[in-house]
């Protein structure tokens, strides 16, 4: 079978995307496996028509019902290699596939898996009363004692941002990053509390935050925290066999109206793109995808037909 538009991805960008171009009539397929950074998200709360909160799992459920009603279909593998032909299309090589899959047109929407230190009871919190994003969850934190657990200097960066909302942060130096003398000067300036351990565990109940236990054995009486971490990686490389230009970060740089990479035929949405990471923006991008990419389609149907 020659599918229309294949998409890499199962999560909110790529379901979006594959909605969109299934109501256009077409055979599109999503190739993805469990996993993904929006199954860490307990409760979206900046997501029009949701004002209680959804999590990023029951927006995928709710995404690949809609999905799978007007037709797309899904397949649970991974994308082990893509292949380009001379006319455009592709070919999907998978891991447990027999033989590759054939399309028209491809979308990646493998987003970024991001370098979650191991403390116990942080899976548990991530999401509910422990964040990644102030600008997705820095309203979690107004007039909270807050953690930003993390490395410097992004950790301090975090904080100024987080700052907005509250007055009472505490930056945890889990890294155990070198932290000069000028900046624990701007640290004690900023009314910052610098607490220089790693972190043991997150006390919580069902998620929610209740302190953290220091490497000292002290417990930090905080009911939110920030993760702030390098590392973030951005799932690209499934594209280097093709010419497709990347930013200093390694974010797909996309034609800003079509998503369209410099590869024909080749689109790219969500985390692996230059954008602000968030859930609204992701779904814009699909929908941006599908929309052009059915303009291509039909460009190609009527040429054929000629």
């Amino acid at each position: 079978m020659r599918y229309d538009t294949i998409i890499v991805g199962g999560g909110i960008g790529g379901l979006q995307t594959a909605i969109q171009l299934a109501r256009s009539l077409r055979r599109v397929a999503v190739v993805d496996i469990p996993g993904g950074r929006s199954t860490v998200a307990k409760a979206y709360r900046n997501v029009l028509g949701f004002p209680d909160g959804i999590s990023g799992e029951g927006l995928r459920k709710i995404g690949r019902e809609q999905a799978v009603k007007y037709g797309a279909i899904l397949i649970e593998d991974e994308v082990t290699r893509l292949e380009g032909n001379p006319d455009h299309s592709f070919f999907v090589h998978t891991k447990d596939g027999h033989a590759p899959l054939q399309t028209r047109t491809l979308v990646l929407a493998t987003g970024i898996r991001d370098p979650f230190p191991t403390i116990p009871g942080i899976q548990e919190c991530l999401g509910t009363s422990t964040f990644l994003c102030p600008d997705c969850d820095g309203f979690e934190s107004v007039e909270q004692n807050t953690a930003v657990i993390g490395a410097f200097p992004q950790a301090m960066e975090m904080a100024d941002e987080l700052s907005f909302y509250t007055s009472k942060i505490f930056l945890v130096n889990h890294a155990k990053s070198p932290v000069e003398p000028e900046i624990r000067e701007e640290i004690s300036r900023k009314g910052y509390s610098l607490v220089d351990q790693t972190v043991d565990q997150l006390l919580h109940v069902e998620g929610r935050l209740r302190g953290l236990i220091l490497a000292s054995g002290d417990r930090l009486e905080v009911n939110r925290a920030f993760l702030s971490f390098p590392g973030a990686k951005v799932q690209t490389s499934l594209l280097e066999p093709f010419s497709v230009q990347l930013n200093e970060k390694g974010h797909v740089l996309t034609n800003p109206r079509t998503k369209e990479t410099d590869h024909p035929n080749l689109w790219a949405v969500g985390d692996i793109t230059l954008h602000s990471q968030q859930v609204a923006i992701a779904m814009g991008d699909g929908a941006l995808a599908a929309i052009w990419i059915q303009k291509r389609l039909r460009e190609q149907d009527q040429s054929e037909r000629r």
